[in-house]
């Protein structure tokens, strides 16, 4: 904090916050106070200059309101760099070293400029490339680019036909064109019994009913499967047959054959969301390779890259490619060929690679962490995966667990976020070790939470 030396006039009739907010503009201009200083508290100055807290919040006010200071949130007010440009912001303005968000399931924080400040200048060499990429493209997309994502794809144990591939903005995307496409009001379709909360919240805004399907730390089991596909009338069925959100499951080979099986006997279509699919070294073949034709196959490079490209790409069935094609025309017309042209560049010049070792690294140092203070409870987990699975103590209730986490500075996600309607709710949280700043922030979590599990939570008695 900055000690601000002066002195309201005795004489001078403005408004006392107008008086301040001039005095601050001054000290400003004259190089007293310099871009990035932070201002002293509303309280501290109030007291200081013997005005009102609210005075002083008025003054601060005009001074944001004159561009000279910004409010950050939790962090106090600053004086504004005039050099520092609109768009520009660090995601470590509000580091607190003792807090632990372990809330988002995103790839762990590293430093992209330097192959996205390449990639970017070999897009831009090419001026009629760029004059192209600024205007109406066909929804399906830029041929070259879909050959590029399918070719890459293909190398990578993913079987996807270029002429098939669509674009989409992310898998969140791709999930919400099949429900748009193809599923009605009313309409039931089949998860994991523990599922994604985005397919619970798309589901609700169609107004389709989700059904869980029971699952052991394979996924989906296929008597479990048949008997569901008996008991409703079904056509579709989500499944994330790698690292399973949020249980961490991978289905064996054997799995995804039999699980295929009993979709072809009741004509299922599968939802297959691939999005983690890229992240371990040797996952088994994703469901697509092995039925093309009964698979809508969803993947993104969010999870692999970088989440701001906003890319993914669906292969549906050779007879849904139309419909889906204009489902997509209806949304948005096409995705933006300059994002899937910097995807391009980054695919080809192998940096994709470098980022995956990077993040298959990290996240086995953090859950190397994990299991060195959660060892003594119930965690799933699968190596390279950015999440882990922690079941509660019996002791401990899920809603005041996941509440007293909260208290003590730590976010995780509860069972219930992940759980379809009418769907009995495990008492489990999902801690996402991927999502802190750094290692330091992971563990400060982690010590958090291993005293919060070994303490004995004190329950509200009443008659």
């Amino acid at each position: 904090m900055t000690i601000i030396e002066f002195a309201l006039s005795k004489t001078n009739t403005a408004p006392k916050y107008k008086q301040i907010a001039e005095l601050l503009a001054e000290k400003i201009e004259s190089g007293q106070l310099t871009a990035n200083d932070k201002l002293p508290t509303h309280r501290f100055l109030a007291d200081k200059l013997g005005v009102t807290v609210g005075t002083v919040t008025r003054a601060y006010a005009e001074a944001e309101r004159k561009g000279l200071v910004e409010a950050r949130v939790g962090a106090g007010t600053y004086v504004v760099d005039k050099k520092k440009v609109y768009w520009a912001f660090d995601q470590r303005d509000n580091y607190d070293p003792n807090e632990c968000n372990f809330g988002f399931n995103i790839p762990p924080m590293f430093d992209r400029s330097e192959m996205l400040k390449e990639a970017m200048g070999n897009v831009a060499q090419s001026a009629q490339a760029l004059n192209q990429f600024m205007i109406y493209q066909k929804p399906t997309g830029i041929d070259s680019h879909r050959q590029m994502v399918a070719s890459w794809l293909n190398e990578h144990g993913v079987k996807l036909d270029a002429d098939r591939l669509l674009f989409c903005s992310g898998a969140q995307h791709g999930m919400q064109m099949v429900f748009e496409a193809f599923t009605r009001a009313g309409d039931t379709i089949l998860s994991e019994k523990l599922t994604y909360p985005g397919l619970i919240s798309l589901a609700k805004q169609k107004q389709l009913t989700v059904k869980g399907v029971e699952m052991d730390e394979q996924g989906v089991l296929p008597a479990a499967l048949d008997a569901a596909c008996r008991q409703f009338q079904v056509r579709f069925i989500y499944l994330t047959p790698t690292l399973q959100n949020p249980t961490t499951a991978t289905m064996s080979l054997e799995r995804r054959k039999a699980i295929l099986e009993v979709c072809k006997q009741h004509n299922l279509y599968v939802i297959e969301d691939d999005v983690n699919g890229l992240l371990p070294k040797d996952a088994p073949p994703p469901l697509v390779n092995l039925a093309p034709e009964q698979v809508f196959h969803i993947g993104a490079f969010s999870k692999c890259l970088a989440p701001g490209l906003r890319v993914g790409y669906i292969q549906p069935p050779s007879k849904m490619h139309p419909h889906l094609s204009i489902t997509l025309q209806n949304h948005s017309w096409m995705i933006s060929p300059l994002l899937t042209a910097l995807t391009c560049e980054l695919l080809s010049s192998n940096k994709l690679e470098n980022t995956l070792l990077f993040i298959r690294t990290e996240m086995k140092e953090r859950l190397t962490l994990a299991l060195n203070y959660l060892s003594d409870y119930q965690l799933q987990y699968t190596h390279d995966c950015f999440h882990v699975w922690l079941t509660l103590p019996d002791h401990w209730r899920l809603s005041d667990f996941v509440n007293r986490a909260a208290e003590n500075g730590v976010i995780v996600k509860s069972a219930e976020l992940f759980s379809p309607p009418a769907t009995n709710v495990p008492p489990a949280v999902r801690l996402a070790l991927s999502s802190p700043i750094d290692q330091a922030q992971v563990e400060t979590g982690l010590i958090k939470l291993k005293a919060l599990l070994d303490s004995t939570p004190i329950s509200d008695f009443t008659l």
